[in-house]
């Protein structure tokens, strides 16, 4: 995370700090005995701009996903993480946005501020959970509009990215770590010109579909 931080200084732009980012990613799930299959890779280019909507069960859809998706991004993350030592530093360093939950206005006014950095460098993605939210039981649940709306302003297209096995590998109730393999599903990309403002809430249920069909749900407990 130092390494990260620091990387900032040599590469303004985040790429060297993203590439570590991956290695701290790789790390997390080699130690934890949790493999990686990726699917549907040749849906993306990888040097192409996308937002990367995800499903939420686990603390390793995180690293999951930095790892799986090759593409240079950020993700949105909540504002408290930003503080956090270390940690959220090198999340800052590495390109992430940080959003106030807790006050709407303030949350778009970050969005309005990711559009402006994405379209600066169109060689940045960013990863949105469009659930807003850990899963508690593993079930799919609604999605928020914000990326939805982020997608429509700026025309970028969204990338469903669905995360099968990873509420096995560590749910937010449990403190045991079990070795499994998540997949993450790769979906072809969504134009967003498909779509307009006020078509903006069949843009939501045509993704939350597409994770109906491919995500694959614990059996209820």
């Amino acid at each position: 995370m130092p390494l990260t931080i620091l990387a900032k200084l040599v590469s303004p732009g985040g790429y060297l700090s993203h590439r570590l980012g991956r290695v701290w990613a790789w790390g997390v799930l080699a130690i934890s005995s949790v493999k990686i299959r990726v699917e549907g890779q040749e849906h993306i280019d990888p040097k192409s701009q996308y937002i990367f909507i995800s499903n939420h069960t686990s603390a390793f859809d995180i690293p999951a996903i930095y790892w799986g998706v090759k593409n240079k991004h950020g993700m949105l993350a909540k504002k408290q993480l930003k503080y956090v030592p270390f940690f959220g530093w090198a999340m800052w360093a590495a390109g992430h946005y940080f959003v106030d939950r807790k006050n709407h206005r303030k949350a778009m006014a970050v969005m309005d501020q990711v559009a402006a950095l994405m379209s600066q460098d169109e060689q940045h993605s960013l990863v949105i959970f469009a659930e807003g939210t850990r899963s508690l039981d593993g079930q799919l649940q609604n999605f928020k509009k914000g990326a939805f709306l982020l997608s429509l302003d700026t025309g970028i297209p969204i990338v469903p990215v669905v995360l099968n096995g990873a509420y096995k590998a560590k749910s937010k109730k449990k403190r045991r770590i079990i070795s499994t393999t998540i997949t993450l599903k790769i979906l072809p990309p969504m134009d967003a010109q498909n779509y307009s403002s006020e078509s903006r809430q069949q843009y939501l249920e045509d993704a939350h579909n597409l994770f109906i069909e491919h995500y694959e749900a614990p059996a209820p407990q």
